[in-house]
């Protein structure tokens, strides 16, 4: 079960281009192993999309 650091980052990774209508099984798949085996799956965002992750804690994250 993915935390949700690892769920913040995978929703991101779901966001680009035509969103999750455009990835296939084998995409989304392969991105949830990902963010599931790492401890800092911020690690696969571009710089874009780490900013975003960055920008999300800094709003919800107040713990």
């Amino acid at each position: 079960m993915m935390n949700l650091n690892q769920a913040i980052v995978f929703a991101i990774l779901m966001e680009n281009h035509e969103g999750i209508l455009g990835k296939s099984q084998a995409y989304i798949k392969e991105k949830v192993r990902s963010v599931e085996s790492m401890e800092f799956p911020e690690r696969l965002l571009e710089h874009d999309s780490h900013e975003k992750f960055r920008k999300w804690h800094e709003r919800w994250n107040k713990n």
